[in-house]
């Protein structure tokens, strides 16, 4: 017998959906839509890794939707199984591959998604290095951020209005499960980011192609906030007025025929500008470390 074969045969005989007018499957059709997941305080995900992140760190599922192809003979398989048997039996539930594919927003869905009490991380009290996310509406950019965030270090990420949700599925996706790694808050207007930045005494820098200073000119040892706009429009109008906001540049080849200068950077987007200098502030820190 295949060993996928054998963790099913050891699994509990866990319901079956068989209708879409099924209330769990109708809740999922709801969370897919932001103003439902904050109504009712609930996430979803969906892959084997997501889940399996979401469980690892903790986060309680109201319950978890499967289909046989997601235990397969995979190590991710293998875990995944092991993870859904620590569960009570009324935490999993079964869907066959025709009702799973409705409620995944994938070509090609893995098999597994649940749905999780949205668990908030609370802020530090003083964080060294923290990223602002300034009206990052692009999914995959505020998720690809997150992921950056997450491995260069970050300790907190502030969102303003007009940031994509970082719970949505396409930003966990390109996040990699840093959205249960970060804590991350929402704030209602740029006044209270930079509240927030004040109180933990970081400076503000921002990224932005007409910078007075090179990201790799900046000492990221001190307390620091990097604040990135959105791809279509660039920082803010209140970032920019905030006379205590420093911006700085990556310097571009200009044999390369990138031009510099102009609203936001000419030929990195906004996710792959924040994470340079991100990491650019992780290696300042490393290197400071390693000095006797």
């Amino acid at each position: 017998m295949a060993r996928g074969a054998a963790s099913m045969a050891a699994m509990p005989d866990w319901p079956i959906i068989t209708s879409p007018t099924n209330a769990r499957f109708k809740l999922i059709k709801r969370l897919h839509a932001r103003r439902h997941r904050e109504k009712l305080n609930l996430i979803l995900v969906e892959g084997h890794r997501l889940v399996l992140d979401a469980l690892d760190a903790g986060l309680q599922p109201e319950f978890v939707v499967i289909h046989d192809a997601a235990l397969s003979s995979s190590t991710r398989g293998e875990r995944l199984a092991k993870a859904l048997a620590r569960l009570d039996a009324d935490r999993v539930v079964r869907a066959p591959p025709q009702l799973f594919g409705q409620l995944s927003d994938t070509l090609t869905p893995q098999g597994v998604l649940a749905v999780l009490n949205h668990h908030s991380t609370p802020l530090p009290k003083a964080p060294s290095l923290v990223l602002v996310c300034d009206a990052i509406s692009d999914p995959g950019n505020l998720g690809t951020l997150l992921r950056s965030a997450a491995g260069s270090g970050v300790d907190a990420v502030l969102l303003t209005p007009g940031s994509s949700d970082p719970w949505g599925l396409k930003a966990l996706r390109a996040g990699m499960g840093a959205q249960f790694r970060v804590p991350l808050h929402s704030v209602s207007s740029w006044a209270d980011a930079a509240a927030f930045l004040a109180d933990w005494g970081c400076t503000a820098l921002a990224a932005d192609a007409a910078g007075e200073c090179a990201h790799d000119e900046v000492d990221w040892c001190q307390a620091a906030a990097l604040i990135v706009g959105s791809e279509a429009h660039g920082l803010s109008d209140d970032v920019r007025a905030d006379p205590t906001v420093k911006l700085c540049r990556i310097p571009l080849s200009a044999a390369d025929g990138y031009a510099v200068g102009g609203d936001g950077l000419e030929s990195l987007n906004a996710a792959v500008a924040g994470s340079v200098m991100l990491f650019e502030a992780q290696r300042q820190r490393r290197v400071r470390a390693s000095q006797p």
